[in-house]
């Protein structure tokens, strides 16, 4: 699996704003709690950390819905965050953080919208970024987009977000965001900087199967092999042989640094 990187421009709230289309109001009669109850019933089998999810009205700039451990994860209350401007979260985002989300979320919607309908499916979003955790203590966290409803005119007027704290991973860093396409096996990653030269160290260029993906991610869940293979209904030594290649791929000397890894390339 090849990986790329490409560097984006800050951009501000009311910028990621304009890529929705806010100006404009609609009346939505679907309930989308019961279209994605599918994705917020797996986040409980698929979630590498606590986590919690809403979905957001990007039209009308509001939360619709929230769950899973948000008060336990962040100041935010749930009567606060809920019926609300989804400002509340922002406002707990580390300041060097907030520009660089604003800018990746544009360039996944603007991304998504014109991808064709049947690749849609292939296609998922990962940003990295420092969030206050209960504690008032900065904590990098995983925010994916992992489901969305769209009008005829294929614009988003729901959108599901899943937040999982990954500081039992992830310690230090930049802010960034990883795009996984699973139809070409291709990984692209995005940094964000105001007019400045960034660079980044080079990478190993692993080629990670889509099974020893879902090993890996499965391994940052804290799985055994045993709970692996049973999991995904292969062998033992299987398992662990799909471990081995990807500690041999990736340049990694143990389960811990493979799963860092996987963060750092986005493949979790």
């Amino acid at each position: 699996m090849s990986t790329t990187f490409t560097l984006l421009s800050p951009v501000k709230e009311n910028e990621l704003r304009l890529t929705f289309g806010y100006t404009e109001t609609i009346s939505i009669v679907a309930e989308p709690e019961k279209v994605f109850a599918p994705a917020i019933n797996h986040f409980k089998k698929l979630a590498i950390g606590t986590y919690f999810w809403f979905i957001a009205d990007p039209i009308n700039w509001l939360v619709h819905a929230a769950g899973g451990s948000l008060e336990t994860m962040t100041p935010i209350k749930h009567k606060d965050f809920v019926g609300q401007s989804p400002e509340q979260l922002f406002k707990t985002c580390h300041p060097e953080d907030i520009v660089k989300m604003f800018a990746f979320s544009q360039y996944w919607i603007t991304y998504f919208n014109g991808l064709p309908a049947d690749m849609k499916p292939h296609v998922g979003v990962t940003i990295y970024l420092r969030l206050l955790n209960a504690s008032h203590i900065y904590n990098w966290f995983m925010v994916q987009y992992a489901d969305c409803i769209v009008d005829e005119s294929g614009r988003i007027i729901y959108g599901l977000t899943l937040v999982t704290d990954i500081s039992h991973i992830k310690k230090e860093g930049t802010a960034m965001m990883s795009i996984l396409n699973t139809y070409d096996e291709s990984c692209q990653q995005f940094l964000c900087a105001d007019g400045q030269h960034l660079t980044h160290p080079e990478l190993p260029p692993a080629k990670l199967s889509l099974r020893e993906i879902e090993v890996l991610r499965l391994l940052a869940r804290g799985f055994s092999s045993k709970q692996i293979a049973a999991s995904l209904e292969i062998a033992i030594k299987t398992t662990d042989n799909h471990r081995q290649n990807m500690l041999r791929k990736t340049g990694t000397k143990s389960t811990g640094e493979l799963v860092a890894y996987g963060v750092t390339m986005g493949y979790l």
